[in-house]
């Protein structure tokens, strides 16, 4: 596995059925976890598999990888009566 430090630019392009859906750049990322975090808060309600191209500018170093993005769970609605 490569290395990521909170100081390194990091920058992930995701891809949903052949079309680029999401692309950030950001620092501040300790471990993959984090960027895997960071792109299901930003592809929201997309369900299915995804390809993620993660490019780390300050290592020189670029990995590619699939991942599911399974569907939200429905919130708890709270009703005062």
């Amino acid at each position: 596995m490569k290395t990521i430090t909170a100081s390194d630019m990091v920058v992930t392009s995701v891809t949903y059925c052949g079309r680029t859906i999401a692309t950030f750049s950001s620092t501040g990322f300790n471990s993959f976890a984090e960027i895997l975090g960071a792109v299901r808060r930003t592809v929201g309600a997309v369900v299915g598999v995804v390809r993620l191209s993660i490019l780390n500018t300050s290592r020189g170093w670029r990995q590619e990888r699939s991942m599911y993005v399974a569907a939200l769970r429905p919130g708890v609605q709270l009703t005062l009566f």
